[in-house]
């Protein structure tokens, strides 16, 4: 019995993820309010940025970083 009910809380967890994800959104936001009119009668909407690279390093030419032993 233990078992069983482990199975169906199981199946309950990954189906409600798996709504969760098809969705893609929270619960009581629609899509119909998102965006700002502009002058045209066009929507505006936010665009997202993704992340920013940071500095990249250069190669080194394949020296060693130690002097060599005397």
């Amino acid at each position: 019995m233990k078992k069983l009910f482990a199975f169906v809380v199981t199946m309950l967890l990954g189906a409600t993820l798996t709504f969760a994800q098809a969705t893609g959104g929270s619960p009581g936001k629609s899509a119909e309010g998102k965006g700002v009119e502009t002058e045209s009668g066009k929507k505006a909407t936010k665009t997202k940025k993704g992340h920013k690279g940071g500095k990249k390093s250069k190669k080194s030419s394949g020296g060693s970083t130690t002097p060599p032993p005397k």
